[in-house]
């Protein structure tokens, strides 16, 4: 069972949509990925599942640059949600 993302349902960057699905890495241990906010100090470095930061959106659809998925979906439903 792959644990590395919480879909918004921790407030770490495991739950955050930022946190790359297609720019991680591990080297036998947990998950790093790089954070794609556009305004966290954590910009364009790896991170782990566990880190946290001031800028985290949540995740509840996957990261935004997840394979086949629009990157601009949370735009709309952050719009539409309640």
């Amino acid at each position: 069972m792959m644990d590395h993302r919480s879909y918004g349902e921790t407030h770490d960057c495991k739950g955050c949509r930022y946190w790359s699905e297609m720019l991680a890495m591990s080297d036998g241990g947990p998950v790093n990925a790089a954070c794609l906010s556009p305004t966290s100090k954590k910009r364009l470095t790896y991170v782990a599942g566990h880190s946290t930061c001031d800028v985290w959106a949540s995740g509840y659809d996957g990261a935004i640059d997840e394979p086949g998925a629009n990157p601009d979906r949370y735009a709309q439903l952050d719009q539409d949600a309640p």
